[in-house]
């Protein structure tokens, strides 16, 4: 082959050549996409805090069914509910609750839509058998709820919890004995004797007699609860349940639980 020949051969293979020293810095200016699948694989998120598997037995004893309430508020107060913000076993726990239910704890408490009683005792669904009636005054049929949660299902509290800024209590006192509108008077029943066991202070203005109403009725629905009821009182006295009178605060979202009532003793016979 001539010179003339090669040389032609040579410059008919230069497009070849130079395309291939061009391909490495292509390949530097347009790396190639990462594989999203991988990119995905190497992030692991962290485990969802699981605080209560469904169905989770609730405390066995007055003292500790108490104890679980107030830890519960506890962490409603400082923004830290777990049970209530836990979601992720929603379907399995409606799933568990089909079967039956075992709430450890009773609350009677008022129909204020400012109370969610799930929410700031941080309890999910199941855990709270809730008997909501104006100005906490449980009716018959309150009462014979609360004997149903007690001896059919095992709850081992009851809290009557009032709370500030109460309207109910606050219509009756300035009521003052005269009756209520339409079935409004209902409310002076469930409260009866109460502005009498509790009259306003000479010293003291409105406001703060409407405070000390509202932790006197609570008590006093406590109180009127176990004595209405055998079933409550027998239980009570053998230590299988304790009726707490309770308040919760609006304004700072705490409950402040005040000592269990007890059965009023029967009166003795004089001979």
């Amino acid at each position: 082959m001539t010179w003339v020949s090669l040389f032609g051969a040579a410059m008919r293979a230069l497009p070849l050549i130079l395309l291939l020293a061009l391909l490495p810095l292509a390949a530097e200016e347009h790396p190639a996409p990462v594989s999203k699948v991988k990119a995905q694989a190497k992030v692991t998120p962290a485990p969802l805090a699981h605080p209560a598997a469904p169905a989770e037995p609730g405390p066995d004893t007055p003292k500790a069914a108490l104890a679980e309430l107030s830890a519960g508020n506890a962490r409603f107060v400082a923004g830290k509910r777990v049970r209530t913000l836990d979601t992720s076993h929603d379907a399995a726990m409606r799933a568990a609750l089909v079967k039956g239910q075992a709430p450890f704890a009773v609350v009677v408490t008022c129909s204020d839509s400012r109370v969610p009683d799930a929410l700031l005792f941080d309890q999910e669904a199941g855990r709270l058998f809730t008997i909501r009636e104006a100005g906490n005054a449980p009716d018959l049929q309150g009462l014979a709820s609360a004997e149903y949660a007690v001896e059919h299902l095992g709850s081992k509290v009851i809290v009557v919890m009032g709370h500030t800024s109460c309207g109910a209590v606050k219509a009756v006192r300035e009521a003052n004995g005269k009756p209520l509108p339409g079935n409004l008077w209902a409310l002076q029943a469930g409260m009866a004797g109460l502005l009498e066991s509790t009259p306003q202070d000479p010293n003291e203005d409105a406001a703060a007699h409407i405070a000390h109403l509202e932790e006197a009725n609570a008590r006093r629905q406590a109180q009127a609860l176990l004595d209405r009821s055998a079933i409550l009182r027998d239980l009570s006295s053998a230590d299988k349940i304790s009726v707490v009178p309770a308040l919760y605060n609006l304004a700072s979202g705490k409950v402040q639980f005040f000592k269990a009532v007890a059965a009023a003793a029967p009166p003795q016979a004089h001979h």
